[in-house]
C-alpha cells in the first residue's frame, strides 16, 4: 500500500497506528492520520500543522472530545477504507509531477480534500480553519521549492530552559522528584517522580487539577513499584531523564507562549501531557485517567487565571 511513500510518510502510517492503539481503537482512520502529520514534526504538512496552532496535544484532545476511547484490545491496528481512499488521493496528487512519490504534503491536501472525512471533521473541531490551512500549506510549498524553508531544523532549534525560570514552587517540585528517584533507588529521575512531585505539592494548581481527575500521589508510586521497581543505586545527586529535560523545555515554550516569565507547576504538568511518551504518561494509561480531561483543566487555568499561572 505505501511502496510509493518517502520515509516520512512512512512514519505517518506508522504513527497513525500508533494513535488509534493509544486510544485503543483496533482501525485508525483520517483523523489518525491527521496527527500523526503534527507528530512527525519535520515535514511540509506538519510545519503547516504548527502554522496554524494544531499539534498533537490539541488534536488529541480534540479526537477524544469528539469519538471517545474505542476500549477494544488488540496487537494489529489496521487502516479503515477511509484510510485506502486517503491513500489513493494522496497518490493522485503526488502523480501530478514525476518521479511519484507521496511525501506528507499530499496526505494532507489529501484530507482536506475529503471535507466528509474524520480528519477534516477534527480539523473543524480543533476550531483550526481548513482553508487557512490549505493556504498554509501551499506558502510551505513555496518555500521548499525557492529553498526557503520556514523555521528552523529541530537540531538546531536552541533549547531556552534553564533551572532559573522555575517558579519557587515548580522548583520544590522538581527537587521533590530528585528525592523520590533517591528514595526509589534509581539514578536518573524519570517523568514518573515529576508527576508524583506535583502530586505531593499540594500548594500547586497542578496537584489540584491532577487530584481533581481522580489521581493520587499513592496510586502513582504503587503501580510504579509494580511495573518499574526499585532501583539498586545509592547516587545522592541523580541525573534527568532525557523525557523530563523535553517536558521542562515544553513547560518553558508554553509558559513564553503566555508570554509568562517563569514556569509554574501548571505549566509542568502541560509539558508532561505534550510529550509522546514517558513513565508518567505509561502510568496514568494504566490506571485509566483521562489524559484529555487533565489537559483541558490546565489549558482552562492558565487562560483563566494567568497572573497565578508563573507562581502556582
Amino acid at each position: 500500500m505505501f511502496e510509493h511513500f518517502s520515509e516520512r510518510a512512512i512514519e505517518v502510517m506508522a504513527l497513525a497506528r500508533f494513535e488509534a492503539q493509544r486510544l485503543e481503537f483496533s482501525q485508525f482512520d483520517s483523523a489518525h492520520v491527521l496527527i500523526a502529520l503534527a507528530a512527525e514534526e519535520h515535514g511540509v504538512a506538519a510545519r503547516a500543522l504548527k502554522a496554524v496552532g494544531f499539534d498533537v496535544r490539541r488534536g488529541r484532545l480534540a479526537a477524544e472530545r469528539s469519538w471517545g476511547r474505542g476500549y477494544e484490545v488488540t496487537s494489529v491496528v489496521s487502516p479503515t477504507e477511509e484510510v485506502a481512499r486517503l491513500v489513493e488521493a494522496a497518490m493522485a496528487i503526488a502523480g501530478q509531477s514525476e518521479p511519484l512519490v507521496v511525501d506528507t504534503q499530499d496526505l494532507l491536501r489529501a484530507v482536506l480534500g475529503q471535507p466528509a472525512s474524520r480528519g477534516f471533521e477534527l480539523l473543524e473541531n480543533a476550531g483550526i480553519s481548513p482553508d487557512e490551512l490549505m493556504r498554509q500549506l501551499l506558502a510551505e510549498r513555496e518555500h521548499l521549492l525557492a529553498g526557503e524553508i520556514s523555521g528552523t531544523p529541530a537540531a538546531a532549534v536552541q533549547r531556552h530552559f534553564h533551572p532559573r525560570l522555575l517558579s519557587p514552587l515548580a522548583r520544590r517540585v522538581l527537587e521533590r522528584a530528585t528525592a523520590k528517584t533517591v528514595e526509589f533507588g534509581h539514578r536518573v529521575v524519570g517523568t514518573e517522580q515529576l508527576l508524583v512531585g506535583l502530586l505531593e505539592l499540594t500548594e500547586g494548581a497542578a496537584s489540584d487539577i491532577l487530584r481533581r481527575n481522580g489521581l493520587l500521589p499513592l496510586d502513582i508510586e504503587a503501580i510504579a513499584h509494580r511495573v518499574i521497581g526499585r532501583g539498586s543505586g545509592t547516587i545522592s545527586s541523580p541525573s534527568r531523564s532525557g523525557w523530563v529535560d523535553e517536558a521542562l523545555e515544553r513547560a518553558w515554550q508554553t509558559a513564553r507562549r503566555d508570554q509568562h516569565e517563569q514556569i509554574g507547576t501548571c505549566h509542568l504538568l502541560s509539558g508532561l501531557l505534550d510529550l509522546d511518551e514517558g513513565g508518567a504518561l505509561y502510568l496514568m494509561d494504566l490506571l485509566k485517567i483521562n489524559l484529555s480531561a487533565i489537559g483541558l483543566d490546565v489549558e482552562q487555568f492558565l487562560a483563566d487565571r494567568p497572573h497565578e499561572a508563573a507562581t502556582s
